[in-house]
C-alpha cells in the first residue's frame, strides 16, 4: 500500500481525478449558485424562486446535501476512472510482472492497491464536504442579515457523518468497479474509455428510460445498476432547500441500494483477485513478434534495395493510414467510442421519446402532449434528432466529450506505450505517421457519425410505419438533401473539431489516461459552468465565449430545432449563427490537428 500510495502521489493524472469532485461542488454548487442569486431580478421569481429560497440551499445546514449529491451521475466517473488508470496502467506498462516478482504475493500487492485506493478516495470524498463546508460558511457571512439562524448552523455530527458514509461507499465501489475493468482489459486507456461511457452515457440514459417505465426489463435493468443505488443512498438526504422532491426518484428502497452497492464492491473485489492470481504475468509477446520480424527481414543487396526504394508522401501516408487503422480495428475501446453515439441517440431520440408518447398523461408523463411527441418521431424531424439525441447535452455531458475520448485514447496510447517511437523509426516520416493516423481518426468519426444519421432516418421510418401505417404519412417527408448535407456537415465538423482537440491532448500530454483524465475534466466541471453562465454573458464577454468551441457546438447541435418536449427551449444568448459556427469549429479542427503534427515533429523520441 505504501509502494501504492508513493506513485499515486507522484501522478498528477491522480491528482486531477481526485480534485474533480471538490472544484464541482465549489464551482458549480457554490459559485455558480451565488453568483444566480445575486442576479436574481423579480421577473425571474415565478420560475426561479426567491433569493430566500434560493439562499437557503447554500447556507450551512444544507452543506452535507449538496457534497452528498456529488456522487451519483457523472461526479461518480473520476472513480471509476482513477481504478481503471491504476490497474490498466500496471497492466498496459508492463510494472505488473515487476511487482509480482518483488512483492509479497499476488493476494496482498492486490490488497495493498486496494487500501491505497481507499485511502486515494477517502481524501477526496472528505476534501468535498470540506469545501462544501467552507463555502456555505463564507456565504453565511456575506449574507449577513438575511440569513435564518437555524439554516445558517451546521447539521448535527450524526448527520454529517452519516453523508460522508453514503458518499464513501458510492465512491469505493465505483473505484473497485474500475479496478476490475482495469484488470481485465489490461489497459488503462481501453478500461478508462469504458468506464466513461457506461458513467457518463450509459447509466444516465437508463435513469431516464426508468423512470418512465415502472415495469419491465429495462427497470429491473436499471435497478441493478449502480448509478441507481447511489442515487437512493445519496438523495435519502433531501434536496438542496430543504425540499424533499428527490424521494420521487428513489427507485430502489435505501436498504437494497445499501446490499447492492456492497455487492458491487465484494463481487469487484473477488473477481478482480480470481484474474489477477489466474493470468500469466509474463509478457512474452513482444519477444515472439521482435523473432518474427528477424525471420521475415530481407537478407542481402535485395533487402538492401527494398529499404532504399523511394517512398512518395502520398504513399507514405497511404501506408501509415492503413497501419492506424488497422490498430485501432483491433481495439474494443475504439469501436465502443465509435458505436456509442448512435446508439445513445436512438436511446435518447427514439427510445425515450417513444416511452414518453406511449405512457402520455399517466404517472411521471402527465402532461405530455402525445401528438406532439409523435411529430418530432417521424421522418421530417429525424436530423433534429439525429444532433440533439446524439451531438446534444445529455446527463450534463456533450455527445462530442465522446470523440475527444476517441482522439485523447488513440494519441495518447502511442506515446504513452513508446510505439509512436517504433512507429517513426520504421514509418515513412513523422508528418507522414501523423497525417495517417489523423486520417484514421477521421474516418473513425465520419463512421460514426454518418451511423447516427443512418439510424436516425431507419427509426423514423419505422415508427412512421408503425404508428401512421403509411412510409410517408402527412408530415413525415424526410427533408430536402440541401438539409441533410447541412446537418451530416454540421455533425462532421463537430466531430472533427472534438477529435482534433482531444488527439492534442494526448499527444501533448503523452499519455491516453493523463488526456482523458483532462477530458473528464473538461465535460464534468468547466462545459457545464460554462454553459450555465452563457445565458448569463454580457458586453465583451459574449465576444469572447462566442470564440469557445461551446458557442459554436449550440448552434450546430440546434441547427435543425429542439424538440421542447424533453430539452426545452435552447437558451440563445450569446450563440453564434451557423455559417460562423461552421467556421469556427473548422478553424479549431485545423489547428489542433496541426499541433500534434508540430509537436511530433519537434520532440525528441529518443
Amino acid at each position: 500500500m505504501r509502494a501504492e500510495l508513493l506513485v499515486l502521489r507522484k501522478w498528477p493524472a491522480a491528482w486531477g481525478l481526485l480534485a474533480i469532485t471538490p472544484l464541482l461542488v465549489l464551482l458549480s454548487d457554490y459559485v455558480a449558485e451565488w453568483i444566480f442569486y445575486l442576479t436574481l431580478t423579480p421577473a425571474n421569481y415565478s420560475t426561479e424562486g426567491t433569493p430566500a429560497q434560493n439562499l437557503q440551499g447554500l447556507l450551512p445546514s444544507q452543506f452535507n446535501i449538496i457534497a452528498v449529491f456529488q456522487f451519483t451521475f457523472a461526479g461518480t466517473a473520476p472513480f471509476i476512472v482513477l481504478g481503471a488508470a491504476m490497474a490498466g496502467g500496471d497492466w498496459g506498462r508492463g510494472t505488473i510482472t515487476t511487482a509480482l516478482l518483488q512483492g509479497p504475493g499476488r493476494a496482498r500487492t492486490f490488497a495493498g492497491q486496494v487500501g491505497a485506493l481507499v485511502v486515494a478516495v477517502t481524501a477526496s470524498v472528505l476534501a468535498t464536504f470540506a469545501v462544501a463546508a467552507a463555502a456555505s460558511s463564507v456565504i453565511r457571512l456575506l449574507a449577513g442579515k438575511s440569513v435564518n439562524p437555524v439554516a445558517g448552523a451546521m447539521p448535527g455530527t450524526g448527520v454529517i457523518a452519516e453523508s460522508v458514509g453514503a458518499a464513501l461507499l458510492v465512491a469505493i465501489a465505483y473505484g473497485v468497479v474500475g479496478l476490475f475493468l482495469g484488470t481485465v482489459f489490461r489497459s488503462a486507456a481501453g478500461a478508462v474509455a469504458v468506464a466513461l461511457v457506461w458513467t457518463l452515457i450509459v447509466e444516465g440514459t437508463l435513469w431516464d428510460l426508468a423512470l418512465q417505465l415502472p415495469h419491465g426489463l429495462v427497470r429491473t435493468i436499471t435497478d441493478l445498476t449502480l448509478n441507481a443505488s447511489a442515487v437512493t443512498v445519496t438523495g435519502d438526504f433531501g434536496t438542496p432547500g430543504g425540499g424533499a422532491g428527490s424521494q420521487n426518484y428513489l427507485i430502489v428502497r435505501p436498504a437494497v441500494a445499501i446490499i447492492t452497492l456492497l455487492a458491487y464492491i465484494a463481487a469487484a473485489l473477488v473477481l478482480t483477485l480470481v484474474v489477477l492470481r489466474r493470468r500469466d504475468a509474463v509478457i512474452a509477446t513482444s519477444r515472439r513478434l521482435r523473432l518474427r520480424s528477424r525471420r521475415r527481414r530481407p537478407a542481402g543487396s535485395a533487402g538492401r534495395k527494398r529499404q532504399q526504394r523511394p517512398e512518395s508522401a502520398v504513399t507514405g501516408v497511404l501506408a501509415s493510414l492503413r497501419a492506424e487503422l488497422l490498430i485501432m480495428r483491433k481495439r474494443p475501446a475504439v469501436w465502443a467510442l465509435i458505436l456509442v453515439l448512435p446508439v445513445d441517440m436512438l436511446i435518447n431520440s427514439y427510445g425515450y421519446a417513444y416511452v414518453l408518447y406511449a405512457t402520455a398523461n399517466s404517472g411521471v408523463s402527465l402532461g405530455v402532449n402525445a401528438p406532439q411527441v409523435l411529430s418530432s418521431l417521424l421522418p421530417d424531424q429525424y436530423l433534429m434528432a439525429a444532433l440533439n439525441g446524439g451531438f446534444g447535452e445529455f446527463n450534463d455531458v456533450y455527445g462530442t466529450a465522446v470523440f475527444m475520448l476517441l482522439g485523447a485514447l488513440v494519441g495518447g496510447s502511442d506515446w504513452g506505450r513508446n510505439t509512436i517511437r517504433t512507429a517513426l523509426l520504421q514509418g515513412p516520416g513523422r508528418w507522414r505517421t501523423v497525417a495517417g493516423q489523423s486520417l484514421a481518426l477521421a474516418a473513425a468519426v465520419a463512421a460514426s457519425v454518418v451511423l447516427t444519421f443512418v439510424l436516425a432516418a431507419a427509426a423514423s421510418e419505422v415508427i412512421a410505419l408503425r404508428q401512421t401505417g403509411s412510409l410517408a404519412p402527412a408530415g413525415g417527408q424526410f427533408p430536402a438533401f440541401g438539409h441533410v448535407a447541412a446537418a451530416l456537415a454540421a455533425g462532421l465538423v463537430l466531430g472533427l473539431a472534438y477529435m482534433a482537440i482531444g488527439l492534442t491532448l494526448g499527444v501533448w500530454l503523452r499519455s491516453a489516461g493523463a488526456a482523458i483524465g483532462a477530458v473528464l475534466l473538461w465535460a464534468v466541471v468547466a462545459e457545464p459552468a460554462i454553459e450555465y453562465f452563457a445565458g448569463q454573458l454580457h458586453g465583451i464577454i459574449v465576444k469572447v465565449y462566442q470564440l469557445l468551441p461551446d458557442a459554436s457546438t449550440n448552434a450546430l447541435v440546434n441547427l435543425d430545432g429542439t424538440p421542447s418536449y424533453y430539452y426545452g427551449p435552447s437558451q440563445q444568448e450569446g450563440h453564434v449563427g451557423p455559417a460562423l459556427a461552421f467556421g469556427i469549429l473548422g478553424l479549431y479542427a485545423a489547428v489542433f490537428l496541426a499541433i500534434p503534427a508540430l509537436v511530433t515533429r519537434r520532440r525528441d523520441i529518443a
